[in-house]
């Protein structure tokens, strides 16, 4: 990311989208507004900028009582902005000469003239100019005359209340990190120089790694935590005394952070390194002698591993040649999982060759040269398995390569050490041959498959018709693309296109690992060891969230098309919904879980059971589209009750004159599936991939909590939001179906029927 400030004056002329604020610990509420800005950024064509300041306007505005609580150092700040897709940022300083500036002056001069501004981004209390004169009614106006866009972020709350920074720190100060770890989307950390200290807890058994509180930095209260230290690439399970350490010292003005890192030895002295506060254990206290207080501190190591152990927190245990390793600690489960995650841009005919090349690999290997071989070492291993798996999202594949098996057998073995050690084996010495060739009877059997699957999804009548309904939203964009690619891009697949996608998947293609249960040292170093193993030069810098490209479907069309079907299939496809990455996607499960999501839906209740209008019917949230789409299969002579019965549901929606019993049962089925997250550690495990990748991280806790917040008045809201932009209807019958009765405009209905 770029930093500008105003002695740096040579701002390149380029067109921006520009973010206002002081984003103090860059929380949930900050990430909102600036993922939003990162992504209405991409979609029109503007570079992503933050206006902000180095201190906090109080720290001059309020003298007598400076400013002294800051939750990350500006250093920090930057690098959290870059993490959220900011290309740019304009430091200015907060003087007096600053502050006194008139709000029109102030969106002329920097907004205008200096950042060329085409898009602005701000959170719905922003205040500007002297005195706080200017708000978001005053910038709004100003900007239509500019032919500026306003988007204005809406409060962002979490756990019954604001997320803000001045929450954030008061839970801070009172020792509960765990719930400002959730208003962050990160734990509070403390970065700081090792200093040499009295060096005593050398002589109770327990060296620390003590660090000095910035001054500036909001102080976590005194006490035991249970923490994580982030040293160069590595985060090691750490216990940490927080305080003025009254047992050994009556002079400690300032409070200082000693950190003791357990089970491995490391030299810290004069590094750099980073404590992570997740869990409080007790409040600081002073002891009558040093045997007491190492008494104690065998005590609180105890309960701090014991936290580390059960705690199933995901979090990035280390980061190898660029890639991230991710470790989700549980002791409920007797199996474990091992995940590589590719990511990588869909394309024609890209996407197909990856697809084949995932079959292939996982095939077999050098060691075991056959699919009976490789399947015979798997029984070995007591029901261990690896796969491959394909889905997309958005313009994106990502590919799952996945290793799950038995933590431990009664001879003391580990079947998923070994089951891992044969993924990175797949991975990492395929059966090729002296020229880096695939095998061909391998490759043509996986290639046919891949066809035949293909295949069978169009024979398919309900997924040929959403098919065709994504063909006609998406039109020629990436997203119409099937997971696997197409059938003609697999057919023409060479060797040599094989060879090459292989090398790319190791060196250019975006990876992180993540792994679930227990990860005990020995299976750490079989993982860093084989992804050292894969080259690094030219592989992409994973960056975690807001993954898929913005999307806008095409202009609104409906289609007829006949084949022999015993039933007609209509599908809709409805734009409007929030961005995958925010915050309101609480609103639109709820919504989706009433509309038709669930068995107690308005479809499936109204439109299926009660009018007899449809065999099935049901919607589904396309979260990397901001998307809905409906799917029925209805008898052909009710199409058309049928499409006026669905546009009703989606009305009595919008209009907030719905049964409160609807939302109440929409929201228990949904807190019921959340909490089923946790009783499968696949399940957990995936949970926590895919909020990396969509950039929305939840615990399970949280997840519910934002459920039970959504009203009936944000459900209206977002149904309100619906367009429908595309209809297909499959069926059997010459009747006429009037798509248009659905919600299409009648100029946006096709006419063109083809006879199959």
């Amino acid at each position: 990311m770029k930093i500008f400030n105003e002695h740096n004056k040579r701002v390149p002329t380029v067109s921006r989208g520009v973010g206002l604020g002081f984003f103090d610990g860059v929380h949930r509420g900050h990430q909102e507004l600036l993922k939003t800005l990162a992504f209405e950024c991409q979609r029109q064509n503007l570079t992503s900028c933050v206006f902000t300041f180095p201190e906090h306007p109080e720290a001059i505005l309020t003298p007598d009582a400076p400013f002294k609580s800051y939750l990350v150092s500006l250093e920090q700040r930057m690098r959290l902005l870059g993490e959220c897709g900011i290309e740019e940022t304009y430091l200015q300083a907060f003087n007096r000469d600053f502050a006194a500036i008139e709000p029109i002056e102030f969106l002329d001069r920097y907004l205008n003239q200096l950042l060329q501004a085409r898009l602005l981004v701000v959170g719905e209390d922003y205040r500007f100019g002297h005195r706080g004169q200017g708000d978001v009614a005053l910038l709004k106006s100003w900007a239509e005359q500019q032919g500026i866009r306003v988007v204005v972020i809406g409060e962002v709350s979490m756990h019954d209340a604001r997320v803000s920074s001045s929450r954030i720190r008061k839970l801070i100060s009172e020792g509960n990190t765990d719930l400002a770890q959730r208003l962050l989307g990160r734990p509070y950390s403390l970065e700081g120089e090792v200093v040499s200290g009295r060096k005593i807890g050398r002589t109770i058994g327990f060296p620390t790694a003590n660090i000095e509180i910035p001054t500036l930095l909001e102080c976590p209260a005194h006490g035991v935590y249970s923490t994580r230290t982030r040293v160069g690439e590595m985060t090691y399970p750490s216990i940490t005394n927080i305080g003025t350490r009254p047992t050994v010292s009556n002079s400690d003005a300032m409070p200082v952070a000693e950190t003791y890192i357990y089970d491995v030895q490391l030299d810290l002295y004069g590094k750099t390194i980073e404590v992570e506060f997740v869990h409080m254990i007790r409040p600081e206290r002073r002891f009558d002698s040093l045997l007491q207080l190492g008494a104690q501190i065998k005590s609180d190591l105890k309960t701090v591993k014991a936290w580390h152990d059960q705690s199933e927190q995901c979090f990035e245990r280390a980061r190898i040649s660029g890639i991230p390793v991710y470790v989700m600690n549980t002791e409920r489960f007797a199996s474990a999982q091992m995940s590589l995650v590719f990511q990588a841009p869909m394309a024609k005919p890209d996407s197909a060759l990856r697809a084949l090349l995932m079959r292939v690999l996982t095939a077999s290997c050098q060691r075991y040269p056959s699919r009976i071989a490789l399947a015979s070492a798997l029984d070995s291993l007591y029901g261990s398995s690896i796969d491959a798996n394909l889905e997309k999202q958005g313009d994106m594949q990502i590919i799952y390569l996945t290793a799950e098996g038995l933590v431990r057998w009664t001879d003391g073995t580990s079947p998923f050490r070994q089951t891992c050690e044969l993924l990175f084996d797949i991975l990492l010495n395929p059966k090729v041959d002296e020229n880096g060739l695939f095998d061909p009877g391998t490759v043509e059997s996986e290639r046919k498959n891949l066809i035949s699957e293909l295949t069978a999804r169009q024979n398919d009548r309900s997924k040929y018709a959403y098919d065709r309904c994504v063909e006609l939203f998406c039109g020629d964009q990436i997203q119409k693309l099937q997971s696997i690619g197409d059938v003609e891009s697999l057919r023409a697949i060479t060797p040599e296109d094989l060879k090459a996608a292989y090398a790319a998947l190791l060196s250019q293609t975006a990876v992180s690992v993540y792994i679930g249960g227990r990860a005990d040292p020995d299976l750490l170093a079989l993982c860093f060891d084989g992804l050292r193993k894969m080259p690094a030069e030219d592989r992409p810098v994973y960056r975690s969230g807001t993954l898929p490209s913005p999307f806008d479907p095409v202009e609104p069309k409906g289609l007829v098309e006949h084949k022999t079907v015993e039933q007609t299939r209509l599908v809709l496809a409805y734009t409007g919904l929030c961005p995958y990455f925010s915050h309101q996607s609480a609103v639109v499960t709820v919504m989706n879980s009433m509309l038709g999501g669930d068995v107690h839906s308005l479809l499936f209740d109204v439109v299926r059971e009660k009018l007899g209008l449809a065999y099935s019917v049901f919607s589904m949230n396309r979260r990397s589209l901001s998307s809905l789409f409906i799917i029925a299969g209805v008898d052909s002579d009710k199409a058309d009750d049928a499409l006026d019965a669905i546009r009703a549901q989606i009305e009595l929606l919008a209009s907030n004159d719905f049964p409160d019993d609807l939302m109440k049962r929409s929201k228990m089925m949904i807190e019921s599936s959340v909490q089923a997250i946790g009783d499968d550690l696949s399940s957990m495990l995936s949970s926590q991939i895919n909020g990396r990748l969509m950039g929305r991280q939840l615990e399970i806790d949280d997840a519910r909590n934002l459920v039970q917040s959504v009203t009936r008045e944000q459900v209206a809201d977002m149904a309100r939001r619906l367009k429908l932009v595309s209809c297909f209807a499959l069926t059997g019958t010459d009747k006429r179906i009037a798509l248009d009765r659905a919600g299409l405009d009648r100029q946006a209905v096709s006419s063109k029927e083809d006879h199959n």
